[in-house]
């Protein structure tokens, strides 16, 4: 537990706090788990998945890093962080073998699995943003709100939502309802950066782009993986992925281009001086 979550007293060159040190633990001890506890096989699909949420751990993990060294919150949303516990609450449930009346542990996913750390992180990060560190959190920039949000999302699902008639009405309105926050969560975030001075802190920005990168990779998936064909709810499904995508290019390109031009540190701050959403 000590390299997911690090103590607050430990400086950041110790060597068991970091993320990288973490996301290997992570790797290693989920991928054996998968592979030689559950039985499962990571072929060129799996592979992918396991890369995307291998990615999203990552970031949260480094967020969760720049709050645990710094002991402040500037810069980070608690709208954004809302709306992913509200994801991967709803990746744990919907991915859970709710549907077999007697189910082992080799009918796990590694959505439920990955669900379940990234929703502990985010819970914890959560907590420092509305208690351990709420006098540095900058409410005044995370204008666009989940409270809206959510509900807003929910709402939609009750009027438009892909069909998978093997999930039955009930799982097929929680399962688009939770597509469609996945897909607004990193706005608020990314409002909140272009409501600053242009200038982010590394982590922020590696979180929001180790985010934005691994929901890119579900597009692939399921571009590569599933029978489109005439299915329009599948297209659905791929609509909504694009979109989260598009929404989130303008800042990847300069994320990227600021990369490329300076060689930043982890907790560095960066200068993304563009007009996202403005």
């Amino acid at each position: 537990m000590v390299a997911i979550f690090p103590p607050l007293h430990l400086p950041s060159s110790y060597f068991f706090a970091t993320p990288a040190f973490s996301m290997a633990c992570i790797v290693l001890g989920m991928g054996y788990f998968y592979v030689f506890v559950l039985g499962g096989k990571l072929d060129s699909e799996q592979a992918i998945k396991f890369a995307s949420v291998n990615l999203e751990v990552l970031g949260l993990l480094i967020l969760q890093y720049k709050i645990a060294t710094r002991k402040s919150v500037n810069g980070v949303s608690g709208m954004s962080l809302l709306m992913y516990a509200t994801v991967y609450l709803g990746r744990v449930g919907l991915f859970l073998p709710y549907r077999k009346k007697k189910w082992e542990l080799q009918d796990l996913d590694l959505d439920s699995l990955y669900g379940a750390i990234s929703f502990l992180l985010v819970m914890s990060i959560l907590k420092s943003v509305f208690t351990t560190y709420r006098s540095s959190y900058q409410d005044d920039l995370d204008t666009l709100k989940a409270t809206y949000l959510i509900p807003g999302c929910f709402l939609l699902a009750t009027l438009i939502r892909p069909h998978f008639p093997s999930l039955g009405n009930t799982v097929n309105f929680f399962w688009a309802a939770t597509l469609y926050v996945d897909v607004l969560a990193l706005m608020p975030q990314v409002v909140m950066m272009a409501n600053g001075v242009g200038k982010v802190e590394a982590p922020i920005a590696h979180f929001v782009a180790a985010t934005a990168v691994s929901r890119s990779t579900d597009v692939v998936d399921s571009l590569l993986y599933y029978p489109l064909g005439a299915n329009w709810s599948a297209w659905g499904v791929v609509f909504a992925q694009t979109v989260h995508l598009l929404l989130v290019l303008d800042f990847l390109y300069y994320y990227m281009k600021a990369r490329a031009s300076n060689k930043h540190q982890l907790t560095d701050v960066i200068d993304i001086s563009c007009n996202i959403l403005v």
